[in-house]
C-alpha cells in the first residue's frame, strides 16, 4: 500500500473516532487536543486492527500522540 493510500484511510479512521468530526487534523497536533478521547483511541485502534488484520501491542498505542505517530506505527506493522 502506498504511503498516501495508507494516510487517506487512516484519517478517515480518526475522523470517524473523533467526538469532532468536523475537526482539522494537523498531522503533529496531539490527538487529544483533536478531540480525540479514550473511547475514541480505543475505536481508532480497533478499526486499524480490523482493516490490516493486526494485534498493535498496547505499550505501542501509548506512545501514539500525533496523526503522525500513528501512521508510522502503522508502517511499521505492515513492513
Amino acid at each position: 500500500m502506498e504511503k498516501q493510500e495508507l494516510t487517506d484511510k487512516l484519517l478517515v479512521f480518526l475522523r470517524r473516532a473523533l467526538a469532532n468530526k468536523d475537526a482539522q487534523v494537523d498531522p503533529e497536533a496531539p490527538l487529544v487536543d483533536l478531540g480525540l478521547n479514550s473511547s475514541g483511541r480505543l475505536e481508532l485502534f480497533t478499526m486499524i486492527e480490523d482493516e490490516w488484520d493486526l494485534m498493535l501491542d498496547e505499550d505501542d498505542t501509548d506512545e501514539v500522540e500525533t496523526f503522525n505517530d500513528v501512521l508510522a506505527l502503522v508502517e511499521k506493522m505492515l513492513a
